[in-house]
């Protein structure tokens, strides 16, 4: 069995790794972590964190003797579920918990609670930007309309104009 087998079992049973291993054996499981487990887990800090302390430890420094994060850290350990009722169109939504854990009595009301078919704020401040921007082109092609409304050039404005009057003031 590799070394890397021994670091990886070690990390499996809590979420910590609490051996020293040798070096060699941290490297080579960092370079074999499972695609699952260097997505969804911590496995990968918490090698890296075990490589240094075991580091530390080789040269004489005091370390912790557990190193990572737990399962308490990958959303495991004691869950307790809730019960959430559909509300008909004159019923109000209600939401029962353990009564001994308030944490878990108000998460549960926040996120029933929660109006998920509102606007996003950023939808909004995008509108918001999109009608400045129209406005300011709209106001554009306004004052554009209004300086060349008694020359009969509305949008062909190719610097003409100007030419014409510079000819007639200096006659």
């Amino acid at each position: 069995m590799p070394c890397r087998n021994k670091v990886f079992n070690d990390w499996y049973a809590d979420g910590k790794i609490k051996s020293t291993w040798p070096l060699h054996c941290y490297r080579d499981a960092l370079k074999h972590i499972p695609v699952d487990a260097s997505v969804y887990s911590s496995l990968n800090d918490d090698i890296r964190a075990a490589l240094r302390a075991a580091i530390r430890r080789s040269h004489g420094f005091t370390v912790p003797s557990q190193v990572g994060h737990g399962l308490k850290a990958l959303g495991a350990g004691k869950v307790e579920g809730t019960v959430a009722t559909i509300p008909s169109s004159s019923s109000t939504t209600t939401t029962t918990a353990a009564p001994h854990d308030p944490a878990l009595t108000t998460a549960a009301g926040a996120t029933t609670a929660d109006s998920s078919s509102g606007v996003p704020l950023p939808i909004i401040i995008l509108g918001a930007i999109a009608i400045a921007l129209a406005a300011a082109g709209a106001i554009g092609l306004g004052v554009r309309h209004w300086r060349d409304r008694g020359t009969g050039t509305a949008s062909n404005y190719d610097g003409t104009r100007r030419r014409r009057r510079a000819r007639s003031a200096g006659r």
